[in-house]
């Protein structure tokens, strides 16, 4: 049964915990700005609920909550030979859940190999448990090293103090600690870069970008919320210096597929001068995707008239208005396909 309780707003925000009781704790994101729920979960279809109505944000938060769900189910007792045959209907659900989040589809593959290449014998709920907390451990790695690539990557590019623009949800919660663009943010203003943080809400980002907010102020960095509506007025007459996105999936010749209003964001940080970067592991780039340019609005979970399903709604930005990704195996200037294939040949982390 799916416990819930609320937990102190001081607590550690720990997305995805593992118990030693064999439980998956899940810090629910949508109620990090109020009085923070955490729910624990016993079986896979609780996690998969949790993932399904948003409690969970983020490809890498949701690939290790798929991995944890698994880790889960393998806890029943099934005839090793049948373990591929009784996991495939859940690593299907979980996949469906949001077919764009590359590193959500990054996780499951490694999940799949882990069963695929067990041996008679071999204790199936450990192996898959040790497999979703490496991956758990190696997104939080690689988040360690996008902050501080993205930091120097700010210091090369300093003005007397920048004023970021954030667009979509990349915190603690947002994959196995310390965040994507909110761990760059966070590490910046630490090091003194950053005079303010302006965070975009928009329809498709609530109740990401409060939660966001609040966790950036909870943290000492000085951020304020702005609807999304007023970007274009903010980089006019604000003084900001850089857009900052994160991705859901990188195409092989570096087009990114983001928060909904990234493409737009990118349109206005051009026209006025500005620096758009995108910070995003490599379990994000998908290679056997050339570009994105020809995705329809329904592949990205948007349907005519709203969004679609409980999908997250989502756009691409083109490469060429695109100034660096930051990734954990280093920093793109100026990105195109012959520098995001050089970048996958670098064996590290993922």
């Amino acid at each position: 049964m799916l416990h819930v309780e609320t937990v102190a707003v001081d607590h550690p925000l720990q997305g995805l915990v593992w118990l030693p009781e064999g439980k998956l704790r899940v810090l629910d994101l949508r109620t990090l700005n109020g009085q923070p729920a955490v729910a624990t979960c016993s079986a896979p279809a609780e996690v998969l609920a949790l993932m399904r109505d948003g409690a969970v944000c983020g490809g890498a938060a949701l690939g290790i909550a798929a991995a944890y769900a698994l880790a889960l189910a393998a806890r029943r007792p099934v005839p090793p030979v049948a373990w591929m045959e009784a996991l495939q209907p859940l690593m299907d659900e979980l996949a469906a859940i949001q077919p764009m989040a590359a590193a959500l589809q990054w996780a499951l593959g490694i999940m799949r190999q882990t069963v695929v290449s067990s041996k008679p014998g071999d204790d199936m709920a450990l192996r898959l448990l040790q497999a979703a907390q490496a991956i758990q451990a190696a997104d939080r790695e690689a988040n360690q090293v996008m902050a501080r690539l993205g930091v120097q990557l700010l210091r090369r590019h300093k003005a007397s103090v920048h004023r970021i623009m954030l667009h979509g949800y990349g915190g603690d919660l947002s994959g196995g600690g310390g965040g994507t663009t909110y761990g760059v943010v966070r590490s910046a203003s630490a090091a003194g870069l950053v005079g303010e943080v302006l965070v975009n809400e928009a329809r498709s980002t609530m109740p990401h970008a409060e939660a966001g907010v609040f966790e950036l102020v909870r943290d000492g960095v000085s951020a304020s919320l702005h609807a999304d509506v007023e970007a274009g007025r903010l980089m006019k007459y604000d003084g900001v210096t850089w857009v900052v996105v994160g991705a859901e999936k990188i195409a092989a010749n570096g087009d990114v597929i983001g928060p909904l209003g990234s493409y737009a964001l990118a349109i206005l940080a051009m026209h006025h001068g500005l620096r758009f970067m995108v910070v995003a592991s490599t379990a994000t780039i998908d290679s056997s995707l050339p570009d994105a340019d020809d995705l329809r609005p329904d592949q990205l979970g948007c349907a005519p008239g709203g969004f679609g399903g409980g999908e997250m709604a989502l756009d691409v930005t083109p490469v060429e208005l695109i100034d660096a990704i930051v990734t954990e195996k280093g920093i793109i200037e100026q990105p195109d396909e012959g520098k995001i294939a050089n970048l996958m040949s670098v064996r590290q982390l993922h």
